[in-house]
């Protein structure tokens, strides 16, 4: 791409001065930027959606009193997501206009970072979510508690950080070859230091394989998750069907029933209770509390699928938002000079795959709109709380 956008210039510029070079360069970082605006319209949209969603999920969920822990996880997820939109986006929409004239390898350098960071960070957090959810559901109601969460958050984000600190080094000021005999543009990537090194691609597929595997985890903690509850419901459905009343050899009316119970809102308890009532029991309650056992086992459910589906939706919106990203990272890795011979738009595809990752930091928000009816209530709330805040203070 490089060398189809500077072979327009190239052969009568060859003897450049430095203006006129500069200039060139300009013009050429130009025509770059306006290749690439589809990809930078798209960034700005998701930036201005991500901010906007996710500073409303910081504030519902900020001014709740008794947070529960499913809270404190999307609190978490919300910060990060806000952190990437305010810093990581603007950062990659800068990088889209000045593809050859970034000369700030420091902002290069820390804005990578913090991307990396963010990212490692989310992934990590929803390694814990799934194991909270497996607790809480596989264990009947053994799970984290508040202080451990907000310890498991930290720590998510120091591993994170961990994870990405290498950037500091590998990142910087890329020279960039733009077709045009004597002239070099810089770009924000590997640095030429570490050009030659091997750490760069060592790093990358280290860090490739440490996201996948946590991927590969939580896919299958939901798959267990998943088999569980579905053999559950089965079990339960079996146990109430035998739970007829019927007398007993002692005269008593006996009701075995399997109610599912929420801990916290959110867990699923299983509980066999053998039920005697003397003789003679009427026919009514004969229809009541069979009927109580299944309004029971069904407002129980509810809550269960409700909470761990807003969790099972954002991970697998993670998943799709990052697959492209990963399978074009593995292919630049591995072809090495990938973009030198790209048609403009399969470059502008190549750009799209590169950063629809951050598709996921958006879509978040919309995910609790969608699923979560309290959120939706709490946002209600909010927005009612200042409009009336607004026209007392300007009547």
């Amino acid at each position: 791409m490089h060398n189809q956008i500077g072979n327009l210039w190239n052969g009568s510029y060859e003897n450049l001065s430095t203006p006129d070079a500069d200039t060139l360069l300009v013009k050429l970082n130009n025509e770059a930027a306006m290749l690439f605006l589809p990809v930078t319209i798209f960034l700005a949209f998701l930036m201005v959606i991500g901010i906007v969603g996710n500073v409303i999920v910081c504030l519902v969920y900020c001014k709740r009193k008794r947070k529960s822990t499913p809270d404190l996880f999307i609190l978490n997820l919300a910060i990060l997501d806000l952190l990437t939109c305010i810093f990581g986006i603007p950062m990659e929409i800068t990088d889209l206009c000045l593809s050859y004239t970034f000369y700030a390898p420091a902002a290069c350098k820390l804005l990578r970072t913090l991307e990396s960071t963010t990212s490692m960070a989310s992934a990590l957090t929803l390694v814990i979510i799934s194991i909270d959810r497996y607790k809480r559901i596989c264990k009947y109601g053994e799970s984290f508690s508040i202080k451990k969460v907000k310890i498991l958050c930290v720590v998510a984000i120091c591993t994170g950080f961990f994870l990405s600190w290498p950037l500091l080094i590998i990142v910087g000021k890329k020279t960039v070859d733009v077709g045009v005999s004597g002239i070099k543009g810089v770009d924000c990537s590997v640095s030429d230091e570490m050009r030659k090194s091997r750490i760069p691609l060592v790093y990358y597929i280290v860090v490739s394989l440490c996201f996948v595997v946590c991927l590969v985890f939580v896919i299958f903690v939901y798959v267990r998750i998943s088999i569980f509850v579905k053999r559950t419901k089965a079990n339960r459905l079996r146990y109430v069907g035998s739970g007829d009343l019927s007398n007993s050899s002692t005269g008593q009316q006996h009701i075995q029933l399997v109610v599912l119970k929420s801990v916290n809102m959110e867990s699923i308890q299983r509980i066999d209770d053998n039920i005697h009532y003397p003789n003679p029991v009427s026919q009514e309650n004969d229809q009541t509390l069979p009927r109580i056992s299944r309004v029971t086992r069904k407002s129980s459910s509810v809550k269960v699928t409700r909470t761990t589906a807003i969790f099972v939706v954002v991970t697998i919106a993670f998943i799709i938002s990052f697959l492209p990203f990963l399978i074009t990272m593995v292919l630049r890795n591995i072809i090495k000079d990938i973009e030198k011979n790209m048609s403009e738009p399969m470059m502008v595809f190549y750009k799209f795959c590169l950063k629809c990752f951050f598709i996921n930091n958006a879509i978040n928000p919309l995910i609790y709109s969608f699923l979560s009816k309290r959120f939706r209530g709490d946002v209600k709330w909010l927005f009612s709380k200042y409009v009336c805040i607004s026209r007392n203070a300007f009547p």
